[in-house]
C-alpha cells in the first residue's frame, strides 16, 4: 500500500503564520503535524512509500520532510507531486494517478489521530471486508461546520452532506445523538481515480473527495466507515490547534 499526504492547501486561516510558514509544519507536542502524519503511516501502517502532494509556497515542506531518511533512517522513501492549482482534494489526490497502480491510504497533512495506532484497526478492514473505499470519521455535536455521513446497520456509507443546517442534518443524527463528520484520512482502491475524472466541480470551481466517493457509492461500490474511539486534531484554524495541544497535554 502507497501513502498520499495532499499538502497543497494555502492556510489562509491561519494568517499571518502561513505567509511564511506551511500549516502543516505547525507544531503540536513539538512536533510538526506532518510529522505525526509520517508517523500515522510509516510506524503504524507500515507504509515505506509516501507522495506528497504540495504547491506554491510549500518548499519549506520539501526541505523539512527531505526524502524521509531523518525521518525512519532510511526505511521509508518520500516524493513529491505539484499541484498547480488549489482545485480541491480530489484534485489533489488526481496529481497521483500515473504514479499509483495499487490500494493507497490518503492521510491530509493538515490533521492526525490519537492513538496513531487505531490506524491498524481500519487497515484490517479494507484487508478483511475489501470494500471499495474506508473514510474515517468522528462523531462531532455540531454538524454545520463539517461534511456530515449517514451509514447503514453494517457501517457503509448511504448518504453524505457538505455543511448541513440543523433542519437538513435531522436526518443524519446517530442513535447516540450526534453526527458522524469526515475525518479526511481514506483508504481507496485505485480506481478511484476514475471516479474523480467523473467528478463535477462544486463550490468555488474545487473537485471534492466526497463528491467522488458518491459517485463510487451510487455506482454501486461499497464506502465503509470506520467511525474513531480516540480523538481526531485538524489543524486548520489557529482556535482548533490551540485546542489539540490542550487535549493532548491530559492524555
Amino acid at each position: 500500500m502507497i501513502g498520499l499526504i495532499p499538502a497543497a492547501g494555502s492556510g489562509t486561516r491561519m494568517m499571518p503564520f502561513t505567509r511564511a510558514m506551511p500549516k502543516e509544519l505547525f507544531h503540536i507536542q513539538r512536533k510538526a503535524v506532518i510529522d505525526h502524519v509520517i508517523e500515522t503511516l510509516h510506524n503504524y501502517a507500515n507504509i515505506d512509500k509516501v507522495f506528497v502532494v504540495v504547491g506554491s509556497h510549500k518548499g519549506a515542506i520539501i526541505d523539512h520532510v527531505g526524502d524521509g531518511n531523518m525521518q525512519n533512517k532510511g526505511n521509508l522513501k518520500v516524493a513529491y507531486l505539484f499541484q498547480e492549482e488549489r482545485k480541491g482534494l480530489a484534485h489533489a489526490i488526481y496529481q497521483a494517478k500515473q504514479f499509483i497502480n495499487e490500494d493507497f491510504l490518503v492521510h491530509a497533512g493538515d490533521s492526525f489521530i490519537h492513538p496513531k495506532s487505531e490506524i491498524k484497526e481500519a487497515i484490517k478492514e479494507f484487508n478483511d471486508e475489501k470494500p471499495f473505499a474506508i473514510v474515517l470519521a468522528k462523531e462531532v455535536d455540531d454538524p454545520t461546520k463539517y461534511g456530515i455521513l449517514k451509514v447503514d446497520k453494517n457501517g457503509y456509507l448511504i448518504d453524505a452532506i457538505e455543511k448541513p443546517t440543523i433542519e437538513q442534518a435531522k436526518s443524519f443524527k446517530t442513535e447516540n445523538g450526534k453526527y458522524l463528520c469526515v475525518s479526511p484520512i481514506y483508504f481507496f482502491k485505485k480506481e478511484i481515480f476514475d471516479y474523480i475524472e467523473k467528478t463535477p466541480p462544486g463550490a468555488k470551481n474545487e473537485y471534492q473527495i466526497t463528491d467522488s466517493i458518491i459517485l463510487a457509492m451510487k455506482d454501486g461500490k461499497k464506502i465503509r466507515i470506520h467511525t474513531l474511539k480516540g480523538e481526531s486534531f485538524d489543524i486548520g484554524n489557529w482556535e482548533d490547534a490551540e485546542k489539540s495541544e490542550e487535549i493532548l497535554k491530559k492524555l
